[in-house]
């Protein structure tokens, strides 16, 4: 998630932090969002600052060179020569003064061009690194009431710090502005502010209309039509931010959509209103068989499992994923309907790694985005898109909300807190944090507490997450160092932990190397190398019956859990013998899982597979150094 803390103190107050970044940096960190890196922006753009041109000479040396005088303020006049034509008397410029250093580490410096002082450069947009390679001409013209002497990153708004954090995958509530806002008011306790929304709205009903029928996919869907839109390049500020957090700008409609997920983590689509055949958008799944052609043009065919938005004769959008190449916005649209919805975080991501498709939208959908202000979001974006694009927008607010989700409410005892984190707690302080969080507590007993989690925390499921959340947000330096309580003698491990760790001491002093392998498997590579013979004769079941299958793998090459090590090992050998070991001596003790004869299913009860606990070995090559070793050693 890439952060700019001058978009996040339109929420929470972070002022003192563009000046030095690096404690909040430690906070965030300290708190579980690693800080990677941090740019300071107008760093960028030291001794750049904007000046006026007082005169334009000609070069006494050279008839393609200018001689300027400009002016950066409080008297301060700089000569400056300059090999563009595109500038005259009068005109604000952006001047890189000696000390500057610009994209490319070019330094500028105090210099004699061609017999003539010149004390500094007259930049152009490239130069500046806003543009490449023959996108820009000449040098950057500024408009004619810039403040002489302004550093040019503070005219520009290009003064911010940026982080780039590191969000886990349970915690999509971080993948917004707001919802970092809401982090940082939780560990600092700031204010958090909410976005201010005025909707200029007509009197005229959307034309559009709402129906839901896949309500176990997409319980919630909300939308509103505006009228009047002129779409376009956006405003520089609107872009600007965009641009700093690693988005493109597009155009001002697609751009609002953009701009309020990045600040509120809740994507949403704009739909050209007139190629919705029928005036109606349906949340179903698809129809087996029909195609779909994304917005990149990308050709999909559909088996019926997917959840769809659909017009009245086709779909328009891959819910949560990606829009349609037959619904999107283009220049000519006047007429949008904004989609602000919820849909469940398992149909998303089922949809995408049956694709391959990566997108915004779809890395939010899936981790779990709020479902509670679904509405309120689609207000703040139908107001900045007024603001951008102009139009009306219509006076009803569809919000289908048939299925609602539900908050859990977690029982938590002060007790278990303190057990599992070792040291005491005051209740006055397990409940602060429990508030700041956002959810509703309620003290039942002293000691014993109901919490109802915020909408926002689709994480916060049981006690132990509490517990989590409590030694995150209080610290994780007040945790003591403690040794594990119990004996350390053998016998408090089972007999088969002592097995495999006698196992590994006596193999590994024989000069054997262990391999560990993921236990999940691709079947078309476990059935080609372990061969229907095997299967049979152990199991008695054929290739694929005995595979114990993975309800959502991420690929089809780990689809299903391994029967056997020796997939594992040989894949192992190959990888050493490419890359030059030609003798080697591997073994590996794992778990391998397969479907239950009935003799298995007795000693498995109430599953429907077993685990068996194996050693397997990968000796390859002849007799000569091993290691070190003019001979293999003799393995019993």
């Amino acid at each position: 998630m890439r952060l700019s803390l001058r978009w996040l103190n339109d929420f929470v107050d972070v002022k003192e932090y563009l000046r030095d970044p690096q404690p909040l940096a430690k906070l965030l960190t300290n708190a579980g969002l690693e800080v990677e890196g941090i740019e300071d922006q107008a760093k960028a753009f030291n001794y750049v600052v904007v000046g006026h041109i007082l005169e334009k000479g000609k070069h006494p040396g050279a008839d393609r060179l200018s001689l300027c005088q400009v002016s950066t303020g409080d008297g301060v006049v700089h000569q400056i020569v300059c090999g563009a034509q595109n500038h005259n008397q009068g005109d604000r410029v952006v001047v890189a003064l000696p000390g500057a250093v610009l994209p490319g580490d070019f330094a500028i410096k105090h210099s004699k061009i061609r017999g003539v002082e010149s004390g500094g450069m007259l930049c152009s947009e490239k130069e500046l690194g806003l543009k490449k390679e023959g996108e820009s001409e000449g040098i950057l013209i500024l408009p004619s009431d810039a403040p002489i002497g302004k550093a040019f990153a503070e005219y520009m708004a290009f003064n911010d710090v940026l982080m780039d954090l590191k969000v886990t995958p349970n915690r999509a509530d971080c993948l917004s502005h707001y919802g970092l806002a809401l982090e940082i008011g939780c560990i600092t306790g700031r204010e958090v502010k909410k976005p201010v929304t005025e909707i200029k709205a007509g009197t005229w009903a959307s034309d559009v209309k709402v129906e839901i029928k896949a309500a176990d996919l997409g319980p919630r869907y909300a939308g509103r039509m505006v009228r009047g839109v002129k779409v376009g390049p956006s405003p520089a500020w609107l872009s600007a931010r965009l641009e700093a957090v690693g988005m493109k700008s597009i155009n001002c409609v697609v751009d609002v959509t953009n701009y309020v997920m990045m600040e509120m983590g809740q994507p949403l689509h704009a739909f050209d209103v007139r190629e919705i055949k029928g005036s109606v958008i349906i949340v179903d799944r698809a129809r087996a068989g029909e195609p779909f052609t994304t917005l990149d043009g990308t050709e999909l065919k559909l088996d019926g499992s997917e959840l769809t938005i659909r017009d009245r004769d086709r779909a328009v959008a891959l819910a949560g994923v990606v829009g349609g190449k037959n619904s999107g916005v283009t220049d000519s649209t006047t007429e949008v309907f904004i989609e602000s919805a919820y849909f469940m975080p398992a149909a998303v991501r089922r949809t995408m790694r049956k694709f391959g498709l990566e997108t915004d939208s779809g890395y939010r959908f899936a981790r779990g985005i709020n479902p509670e202000t679904t509405a309120d979001v689609l207000d703040r974006a139908t107001a900045l898109m007024i603001q951008v694009a102009g139009g009306e927008a219509s006076h009803d607010r569809i919000d289908i909300y048939p299925a609602r989700v539900s908050r859990p409410e977690i029982n938590v005892n002060v007790a278990t807190v303190e057990q599992r984190l070792g040291y005491k707690i005051d209740a006055s302080d397990f409940e602060m944090w429990m508030k700041r969080l956002g959810g509703e507590l309620k003290n039942v007993s002293p000691g014993f507490y109901k919490f109802t989690s915020p909408a926002h925390r689709t994480d916060l499921l049981i006690e132990m997450d509490l517990v989590e959340e409590f030694a995150r947000l209080n610290g994780y330096d007040k945790l003591n160092e403690t040794l594990p309580g119990g004996s350390f003698s053998p016998a408090s491990h089972d007999s088969m932990s002592i097995a495999q760790m006698r196992a590994r001491r006596h193999l590994q002093g024989l000069g054997c190397f262990e391999a560990v392998n993921y236990t999940f498997i691709g079947d078309k590579y476990q059935a080609k190398l372990l061969g229907e013979i095997a299967r049979v004769a152990e199991t008695g079941l054929h290739v694929g019956e005995s595979d114990v299958r993975i309800v959502n793998p991420l690929n089809e090459d780990i689809n299903v859990l391994r029967r056997s090590l020796v997939p594992g090992l040989y894949r192992n050998v190959l990888t050493n013998f490419r890359s030059g070991n030609d003798i080697g001596r591997l073994f590996e003790i794992g778990v391998s899982v397969h479907k239950s004869n009935q003799t298995r299913s007795e000693r498995f009860a109430g599953t429907s597979f077993g685990e068996e606990v194996r050693l397997g070995f990968a000796f390859w090559g002849g007799a000569g150094d091993l290691w070190g070793r003019k001979e293999a050693p003799e393995v019993s």
